[in-house]
């Protein structure tokens, strides 16, 4: 399923890094070993098919293959990453990792962010973090 977020994905890779629509936010501390709640080191680009922004702290991104979704929680507040909708990831390893630097792409600098965790989410919570989503 295309989304109207997943253009960015494909017409921004950049030798260095690539730009993201992204959002999403969860408060699922549990762990469930081998699948849901299960944190995760690093996701693979190319794996990735959709993101959202849903507020200044969680990313939601939709994967092509299985756990479909995944939450990306960051360290703290990131100012601007709502509004702007979109972040920069600086990487030579083609994969978004737990401690990497976003930088929310804001004119003349942008905010910058450590993804504290990665999290394999159902599509239940998917659907909840999308809903309450503010524009």
């Amino acid at each position: 399923m295309a989304s109207r977020l997943m253009a960015p994905m494909t017409s921004a890779v950049f030798a260095a890094g690539i730009l993201f629509s992204v959002g999403a936010y969860g408060a699922a501390d549990e762990v469930t070993p081998g699948g849901l709640g299960e944190a995760e080191m690093c996701v693979p680009l190319r794996q990735i098919d959709d993101s959202r922004v849903i507020d200044d702290k969680t990313i939601l991104i939709k994967m092509v293959g299985g756990p479909l979704y995944k939450r990306i929680d960051l360290a703290y507040d990131c100012s601007g990453l709502k509004d702007e909708g979109a972040f920069a990831s600086a990487t030579s390893i083609s994969q978004l990792c737990r401690n990497d630097i976003l930088r929310v792409k804001q004119e003349p600098i942008g905010s910058q962010c450590i993804i504290s965790r990665i999290v394999n989410i159902d599509e239940g919570e998917a659907k909840v973090l999308l809903a309450g989503r503010k524009k």
